[in-house]
């Protein structure tokens, strides 16, 4: 191959093809024409190829020839680059990387080419390129040329470098978390940990790297097989979600941990799992405290239920015993009514103050309670009249129960007195509906009906008038049934608890 008397292929081609002709026996010519065949499909091969291709003369590093993807790349012409160094395309300072690198190549020929070098080509606009090059050195005749192979990792730099800033950031957060973070490989061997976990457990990096995690010393001995077997399942792609546990710190003091387990895996296959906890100590302090606030205010509003019961208890008490000396039997009535009021008030007490939950009780419970004492005030035997409650498992809060309580107190109340005169047998129901935003009351009996021509929502008995104003006290609406018996309706809203100070 010539030296550099040439500019591209085609004159390579038209300087053997003469010398052919000119001393070249007649019978070699087709091998000359086989021969430059498969240099122009050598040459489009380069052309078509994706990296930058040059072709140096050695020792002089004179480019000798570029494909297309070179100048494309680079933004130079064919005669802008050729018959210079390929150094004058190389950034200064990596010249002389560079001019060892040939020199090495050329000192040792029968050694493997040398591949995966990094330096930085210049374009014609003097941007900089990254790139990976490969070198092969390559013997023809008396000369040696060179073939740079070189292609464009600016994409690549690029990640690397978003990769390094991810990694820096990591650390950074790493280091500087107050949390504490530990790292294991998946024998439990500590692989890092932050500060916070160093000035926890009063050790340094050094003395834990390496160490099995139990070397920290802050693992209860019941839970340290537990702590295993998460770490186990973690690593066999379960799906471990955060835990609380207790640590004992280098005082000894115990404290409460919301632990954080995840699996990093890297590239070459190799995982850890990462530990973050948490210190919740104090929330878990604040936790007991307010509980046992909770607890204090749940005895002191049961002990109020309690005395509020008890007085009312006392001043049925004190009309009970006012009631003897009553010899008029309709004041004796009066009596015995505000009685069974204050009685029916009572109960409620006495059922929240044994409730578990103290803004809402049983209200069902509370209506059997309530009717039992009506039925034995009255001297009413059950087998004479029926009673039947038909709900169950309803709770209301006090604002609703006392008025509803009321209301059945006055019309059961009504139904012992007046419906079933002179022994007669028959039954009462109270029946609770929800219905959505209403609830449905209807108390009903078989007795002898309600008296014809009397207005219930009009009358002078001091009962009905309470019924009706307690109904308009919880947004209600009553009717009245007369057929087979008496029959009362109450479609009504549940009072909004009012919140009290």
């Amino acid at each position: 191959m010539p030296s550099n008397d040439y500019d591209n292929w085609d004159s390579l081609r038209e300087k053997i093809i003469g010398l052919g002709e000119r001393s070249v026996r007649k019978s070699y010519y087709p091998e000359l024409q086989q021969q430059i065949a498969e240099l122009k499909r050598f040459r489009e091969l380069l052309d078509q190829s994706n990296d930058v291709i040059f072709l140096l003369e050695m020792p002089s590093c004179l480019i000798m020839d570029v494909n297309r993807s070179a100048l494309d790349q680079l933004g130079y012409t064919r005669d802008e680059v050729l018959n210079i160094s390929i150094n004058d395309l190389i950034t200064p300072w990596e010249i002389d990387q560079m001019e060892k690198l040939f020199s090495d190549l050329m000192e040792n020929r029968g050694i493997p080419d040398r591949k995966n070098v990094v330096t930085t080509f210049l374009k014609s606009n003097l941007e900089e390129i990254p790139v990976e090059i490969s070198i092969s050195l390559v013997e023809f005749g008396d000369n040696f040329y060179a073939v740079i192979v070189a292609r464009d990792i600016t994409e690549r730099m690029e990640a690397q470098r978003a990769i390094m800033q991810s990694e820096e950031k990591y650390r950074i957060l790493f280091e500087y978390s107050p949390d504490f973070i530990i790292l294991i490989n998946p024998e439990g061997k500590i692989i890092d940990i932050n500060k916070s976990t160093k000035k926890f457990v009063n050790l340094s990096k050094e003395q834990l790297i390496g160490k099995s995690i139990l070397g920290l010393g802050v693992l209860f001995e019941e839970d340290v097989n537990e702590f295993m077997e998460i770490g186990n399942e973690l690593i066999n792609g379960e799906s471990v979600e955060p835990f609380e546990f207790k640590v004992i710190d280098r005082n000894g003091k115990i404290c409460w941990m919301d632990a954080y387990l995840s699996l990093l895996k890297k590239d070459n296959g190799d995982c850890a799992i990462q530990i973050i906890l948490h210190d919740i100590t104090k929330r878990k302090n604040y936790e007991k405290q307010i509980k046992q606030s909770l607890s204090e205010k749940e005895i002191l509003l049961k002990e109020i239920h309690h005395r509020v019961k008890n007085n009312l208890q006392i001043i049925s008490s004190l009309l009970n015993l006012q009631s003897r000396y009553i010899e008029d039997k309709d004041a004796f009535g009066v009596f015995k009514e505000s009685q069974n009021r204050i009685k029916s008030m009572a109960l409620i007490h006495e059922k929240l103050y044994q409730s578990e939950d103290l803004t809402k009780i049983d209200f069902a419970e509370y209506i059997k309670s309530l009717t039992f004492h009506l039925f034995r005030s009255y001297s009413i035997d059950q087998s004479r009249v029926e009673l039947s409650i038909n709900f169950e498992g309803i709770l209301f809060d006090i604002d609703t129960s006392i008025p509803c309580g009321l209301i059945i107190n006055e019309l059961i109340s009504n139904s012992l007195k007046y419906a079933f005169p002179n022994g007669r047998k028959g039954k009462i129901s109270i029946d609770l509906q929800l219905k959505g935003e209403k609830d449905i009351l209807i108390i009903r009996d078989n007795g002898v009906g309600f008296p014809e021509g009397m207005d219930f929502q009009n009358t002078e008995t001091l009962g009905l008038r309470l019924v009706n104003i307690l109904v308009n006290q919880i947004n209600g609406v009553i009717t009245c049934d007369k057929i087979e018996g008496t029959s009362f309706r109450i479609e009504f809203t549940k009072l909004a608890y009012k919140e009290r100070i």
